[in-house]
């Protein structure tokens, strides 16, 4: 039977979705363009208005080292202006604010003005000057420097937008979260295919989990056999290939992601243990999405008389205040496991089967010093199975490569909350040692007990 994961989906979306301070921020700098442009083109306040995520309803916070946008149209190049004298004198206009000069930066498409960045994040404006369409249809046209005028109808568009409903929203929100975390910049699908992508995959599920679970293998059917980006057609602009600037190198590695996106959301969905459902969405969603906290699921520190002394290596500690180590950990799951997520000492409840690289952060005085780690496993699992550990022994890799120096990597197996240190060990002398770093592991099927 599947669990039910609202409550976490619903944390989960109202913690990546905007909200203060970036909305009053937004709000401001939209006012403030808004207020110039109209003022300086001699517009109707209808003629500013915007487009993009924010105007669509499905803006997300941007992930780390990301930035937050918005997109103003304005309609106030001339007839017969081509696009690099409507783009010119619009770079003039937002000049003219005191304000905003030091922020305008040239674009194909717009004028960006890019806002220092500060404790809200980074945050950047476009603005188009769009002009009428003789043509009636579509309404507007938007320029390319250096290349022609294209047509487009963001306001259809985001009507389009509103008119899929709140569920779609909600799935979109989740979907983009997924794009940012699975995908590369470089190589991300755009937003707006993704959003039309879902729109034509999306199931009324009432569900968060349900939908995205069955909008992935919907999305997954109907890409899986394709070798080029296949066509996807503006809603609202039939003639528009939205995918059209999709590589087939960008494409091919959002099949790969989505495919991997079937198979966590298969689990998750499968799964009768809601900390593996949840870690299982998490593994796809970044660390956004909630997991239940070790002490939700009653984790405590236990005994570890068992860990061996450096006496038992022969070893005598005389700690050398020179010599310094601290621990650095990452946990390591699924395809965007390749790169690995922080873990702090007794953070998040890791799943078993996660593998964690420890890096061992040194200062020394001198080269002549080897490090040495020590694993102290706790609870009932773990002795139950003869694995409560506690040897002092080398870095180790998972599959028999070369260790780097300072580095260490260990599987994930035990319900429980267990240690691990570094030892930094010169001339048969323990110099220093680092804390002990807390690891909360969760195997499925076993809770945890003393």
């Amino acid at each position: 039977m599947t669990v039910d994961l609202s409550a976490y989906f619903q944390q989960f979306l109202e913690q990546i979705s905007l909200g203060q301070p970036q909305v009053g921020r937004m709000d401001s700098a939209t006012a403030n363009i808004s207020g110039l442009l109209v003022k300086e083109y001699g517009l109707n306040p209808s003629e500013v208005f915007l487009q993009g995520s924010y105007a669509n309803g499905t803006a997300i916070e941007p992930t780390d080292g990301g930035e937050y946008d918005l997109d103003i149209v304005s309609v106030c190049a001339d007839p017969d202006e081509n696009p690099n004298a409507a783009l010119i004198r619009l770079e003039a206009v937002l000049k003219s604010d005191g304000q905003l000069a030091p922020k305008v930066q040239p674009k194909k498409p717009c004028v960006r003005l890019q806002y220092a960045d500060d404790d809200v994040g980074s945050f950047h404006v476009d603005v188009v000057p769009a002009k009428r369409n003789v043509a009636s249809s579509p309404p507007l046209l938007a320029p390319r420097r250096n290349e022609g005028w294209r047509g487009t109808d963001p306001a259809a568009y985001t009507s389009w937008c509103t008119q899929q409903g709140p569920l779609f929203l909600r799935t979109v929100k989740a979907a983009k979260r997924w794009r940012d975390v699975q995908q590369p910049v470089r190589k991300a699908i755009k937003s707006i295919v993704l959003q039309v992508l879902v729109a034509n995959c999306m199931p009324q599920e009432f569900l968060d989990s349900v939908r995205l679970a069955h909008t992935f293998e919907n999305l997954h059917q109907s890409l899986q056999d394709l070798s080029a980006p296949p066509l996807v057609p503006n809603p609202v602009l039939t003639s528009e290939d939205l995918a059209a600037s999709w590589t087939t190198e960008s494409f091919s590695s959002f099949r790969t992601e989505l495919s991997e996106a079937v198979e966590w959301s298969r689990l998750a969905e499968t799964s009768a243990d809601i900390v593996e459902a949840a870690d299982a969405w998490r593994v796809l969603l970044g660390d956004d999405f909630p997991v239940l906290a070790p002490g939700e699921l009653g984790f405590e520190l236990g005994d570890i008389s068992h860990a061996e002394s450096p006496a038992s290596m022969g070893w005598t500690v005389a700690l050398d205040p020179r010599y310094q180590v601290s621990l650095s950990a990452t946990v390591h799951k699924g395809r965007a496991g390749r790169v690995g997520r922080p873990l702090p000492s007794d953070g998040h409840t890791v799943i078993a089967g996660s593998t964690l690289h420890f890096i061992a952060d040194m200062r020394t005085p001198s080269r002549s010093v080897e490090v040495w780690w020590q694993v102290a496993n706790t609870g009932e699992h773990a002795r139950s199975e003869g694995a409560l550990r506690g040897q002092i022994q080398a870095g180790r890799t998972l599959d028999g490569s070369d260790v780097p120096f300072g580095h260490n990597w260990e599987n994930t197996a035990y319900t429980g909350s267990h240690l691990i240190r570094a030892l930094l060990v010169r001339s048969n002398v323990v110099v220093a040692s680092s804390n002990w770093f807390r690891v909360n592991i969760y195997k499925p099927g076993r809770s945890f007990r003393r």
